[in-house]
């Protein structure tokens, strides 16, 4: 092994390490932001629409939504996430509804996990129970599914598929960041850049190596 082949594997080394570092300070910086969200979830219920401003401000609003979604979106009344401190990799997501439309049921369930060392893995989903002509087309989902470059935002479905992959979005950086969404104050700029990197309670950039699986 050469001198420089042997330089890039203590950097690798060095990566590794500095990652489980911040993986350890974002575990930490839930535990600790939990009893805040708890008040939050309260106060913000006396806000009329405040979930439907948030996603409509995040950037799950340029993922072309579906009617189903816009519909259920207007709908949404609490949306909270929990986390287990024992299990820094779990998530679960709890979204409740006013009645609506589209669907019948007043709350929608996921856990699943977002190990950064394998894939994210579903736990649990909810079976979503649609009104008379609202379910998802099949035939357009199945093209969808085909089509490598289709970057659709389908949020009321993924409570009931088996794809993780946008939890990752939902409880890393729209539900930590209700606030800074639902006022308004991020940028397009400083949304990409939290997308990559995160952000504690300050402000501070902080690497978030579990958003790389919706990219």
């Amino acid at each position: 092994m050469s001198a420089e082949e042997a330089f890039t594997d203590d950097l690798m080394v060095l990566e590794e390490e500095a990652m489980k570092v911040s993986e350890q300070v974002q575990a930490y910086h839930r535990k600790l932001m939990a009893p805040i969200w708890e008040k939050r979830r309260e106060m913000v219920k006396k806000i009329p629409n405040f979930w439907n401003q948030v996603f409509t401000n995040s950037t799950l609003s340029e993922m072309d939504p579906t009617d189903n979604d816009i519909e259920a979106i207007e709908n949404l009344v609490d949306f909270h996430v929990e986390y287990d401190d024992n299990k820094p990799d779990y998530r679960k997501v709890t979204a409740t509804f006013k009645k609506n439309n589209v669907f019948k049921n007043e709350t929608l369930v996921k856990e699943f996990t977002i190990d950064p060392e394998s894939d994210a893995t579903v736990i649990s989903k909810s079976t979503i129970d649609y009104h008379e002509n609202k379910a998802p087309n099949q035939k357009k989902r199945k093209a969808n599914d085909d089509d490598d470059d289709f970057d659709g935002m389908e949020f009321l479905d993924w409570f009931s598929n088996d794809d993780a992959r946008m939890g990752i979005l939902l409880t890393e950086d729209i539900f930590p960041n209700a606030l800074d969404y639902y006022q308004g104050d991020e940028s397009d700029e400083d949304i990409d850049e939290e997308i990559e990197l995160g952000s504690d309670s300050e402000g501070n950039r902080v690497v978030n190596s579990s958003l790389d699986f919706y990219n």
